[in-house]
């Protein structure tokens, strides 16, 4: 297959974070070749400063994931979970509506993601707690996304059987996975680890998901 002769790293830090994990584990599955590099807060410095690695490695948007093809840098977490799980055979990109489907939940996840940001004048702890817990209340901006991320997840479910041949997971569900495992964590300051859990296609999905043998060994061999 074409892939086999390309270069592929891919830059992120050394834990698993849904926004790399979706693409490493995509490459993994499909048993493509690609250099996992985990930086240290010393190369993301540099990272901030230069726009790049110590070894010269271009780093555009000086944030992280960044994925290197032959030594073209690539950017965004969608693009690069779009672009692996093309090379995986996980994104159908041979149907437009179900990859729609599924962009709107890596959307989604990264809004998820983007809202639990502390604003930058929250310096305070008291601050910081009473801006978390506001997320998640009934009409916090935190349950309005897993609101919507469930109902897309149940959309998407129902698209992505009709498949033929259905796949057995795609990079939505993997996104999604992350998320949930990312909630459920207890890593995130004033965020309950029960989030989730009233969402039950979000649970169902990272339940499957927590499941496959792909997903087991990757967690096994790298944490």
């Amino acid at each position: 297959m074409y892939f086999e002769s390309m270069d592929i790293k891919l830059i992120y830090f050394n834990f698993p974070f849904w926004r790399a994990e979706v693409s490493r584990i995509a490459l993994f599955h499909a048993g493509i070749k690609f250099k996992d590099v985990r930086i240290s807060s010393e190369d993301f410095s540099n990272i901030k400063t230069n726009g790049k690695l110590k070894d010269g490695t271009i780093i555009p948007t000086k944030a992280l994931p960044c994925l290197t093809v032959d030594g073209v840098s690539i950017c965004q977490t969608g693009a690069i979970a779009r672009f692996c799980g093309k090379l995986s055979g996980l994104y159908p990109n041979d149907d437009y509506l179900a990859c729609a489907s599924i962009d709107q939940i890596l959307d989604t996840c990264t809004d998820i993601t983007n809202s639990l940001s502390y604003p930058p004048n929250f310096q305070n702890e008291n601050d910081q707690e009473n801006f978390r817990k506001s997320l998640c209340q009934v009409d916090g901006k935190l349950t309005k996304y897993l609101k919507a991320l469930n109902l897309l997840i149940k959309n998407y479910n129902i698209i992505i059987k009709d498949l033929s041949p259905s796949p057995h997971f795609t990079i939505g569900d993997l996104a999604t996975w992350g998320i949930v495992k990312w909630l459920k964590s207890g890593v995130i300051d004033y965020i309950p680890t029960n989030i989730a859990d009233s969402y039950s296609d979000l649970i169902l999905t990272h339940n499957r998901v927590s499941e496959l043998k792909t997903v087991q060994e990757w967690l096994s061999k790298k944490y």
